[in-house]
């Protein structure tokens, strides 16, 4: 059985320029995060202000995010990424001429916050469609990997970047972040994707917009696999936004203050970092299923650990070993997520499988918030590990996670013994060939 040859990843260009313009746009979006409301913070002087334009970026993307993947679904995915970068770029561009000419307003900022979150909602799930086009599907899970890689490093870096900009001359986290996205542009431009449409073939004819915005929660009710994927990212995030919150506030009530926090910050995203590069590898050697449940069971043992001590160190290594080991089980969901998925579908379906975990985020912290009022931090982070152990249980008996497609490239199979009588030289024109020699059987 022949087996085919697989361009590494390093080598294929089309995904390194897709990887490039994916790492450029999300870095110019975190350099950009923490210098908008601190710009309008000094030109207003309004901590209300400040706390509006970032709730109002957040509440665009949210409702930006299921007309963004009908979108998706509707245009040439190539064209999608570079408008929305093009446009984001051109926003970054007027706020760095208004705070180079000291003319920030609060209307202008709340104008740029929304078309950052309305611009940059088609990003992702565009960007994760075109994948299907430049990976092959046994590479799906290792290209995957990377991105959470990427992610981790600009989710890391770009803050610190911003603010260190920022301190130079308010205006340059902004024209930094217009030139990241025109760079952005650029590597999309250089992708060989389809020029038209996402395929429909054998489809019915699309809904009108509105009816279409449910179409992508509808599939993930109609698969169980999707269905689990929802599932498991809503509990994820519910109980590691809880535990974060209670490690956070710890810190700020012990002696070394502000030094815990970052340590265990540091932790966390060193820990995703790391775990991301080795789940490019583990994410071919182990089949899914058990590589999802490896992880369940690890982070539902590992977490209420965190109760049983205060120590700075501990609670670090903790914390990084929750963060080592979640970015494989991401990858593979996420990989064979990608694959089970119309193509036609992508968008819709992806927007929707992000929209409801995300919502989630907040109720962690509330509820942990509410409980720390009544119970101590021990208590607390033992109920946010109870969540993680019912998410185990759940992912081993869950028919969703059994139907996991299984995305590793074939094993290649040794190769066939040779013909004893391969080797022996063509017998002369007119000559009857000599029988070969008996092999001798086994006893």
């Amino acid at each position: 059985m022949s087996v085919r040859t697989l361009t590494p990843l390093h080598r294929n260009r089309d995904y390194q320029r897709l990887w490039l313009a994916h790492a450029l746009s999300g870095f110019g979006s975190q350099a950009s995060a923490i210098a908008l409301p601190l710009v309008v913070l000094h030109a207003t002087g309004s901590v209300t202000a400040f706390g509006l334009v970032t709730f109002t970026e957040i509440l665009a993307s949210v409702l930006a995010s299921l007309p963004a993947g009908v979108l998706v679904d509707r245009l040439p995915r190539k064209a999608v990424l570079i408008v929305s970068d093009a446009a984001r770029a051109l926003a970054y561009v007027v706020m760095t001429a208004a705070v180079l000419t000291d003319r920030v307003t609060l209307s202008l900022a709340l104008c740029v916050a929304v078309a950052n979150s309305v611009f940059g909602a088609p990003f992702g799930p565009a960007a994760s469609a075109a994948l299907r086009h430049v990976v092959p599907r046994e590479q799906l899970g290792a290209a995957l990997s990377l991105s959470q890689a990427r992610s981790a490093a600009v989710t890391l870096a770009g803050p610190l970047i911003g603010a260190a900009l920022y301190a130079v001359a308010p205006a340059l986290p902004f024209l930094v972040d217009a030139l990241s996205y025109l760079a952005s542009t650029v590597c999309v431009a250089l992708v060989r994707l389809p020029a038209g449409r996402p395929s429909t073939a054998g489809s019915p004819p699309p809904p009108s917009l509105v009816k279409d915005l449910g179409t992508g929660l509808r599939e993930v009710r109609r698969s169980p696999f999707l269905r689990y994927t929802l599932v498991n990212a809503a509990l994820v995030n519910l109980a590691f936004s809880g535990i974060v919150l209670v490690l956070i506030t710890g810190g700020a009530h012990s002696t070394s203050g502000g030094y815990h926090n970052a340590v265990i910050i540091a932790a966390s995203g060193a820990g995703n970092l790391v775990g991301s590069l080795v789940a490019a590898r583990t994410s071919t050697t182990l089949a899914p299923r058990t590589l999802v449940l490896s992880v369940c069971w690890s982070t539902a043992l590992f977490t209420p650990l965190l109760a049983l001590s205060t120590h700075m160190a501990a609670l670090a290594l903790v914390i990084g070993l929750c963060s080592l080991a979640t970015p494989a089980a991401n990858a593979v969901i996420a990989a064979a997520r990608l694959h089970s998925i119309p193509d036609h579908l992508q968008g819709r379906v992806q927007t929707a499988c992000g929209l409801i975990p995300a919502l989630i985020i907040p109720f962690g912290p509330l509820l942990t918030s509410a409980l720390l009022t009544r119970v101590g931090p021990g208590t607390v982070l033992l109920a946010n590990s109870a969540l993680l152990l019912a998410l185990a249980c759940y992912s081993t008996v869950s028919p969703g996670l059994r139907r996991i497609p299984d995305l590793r490239p074939p094993r290649r199979l040794a190769d066939p013994a040779p013909d004893p009588a391969g080797d022996r030289p063509a017998p002369a024109p007119g000559r009857t060939p000599e029988p070969a020699p008996p092999v001798a059987a086994a006893p």
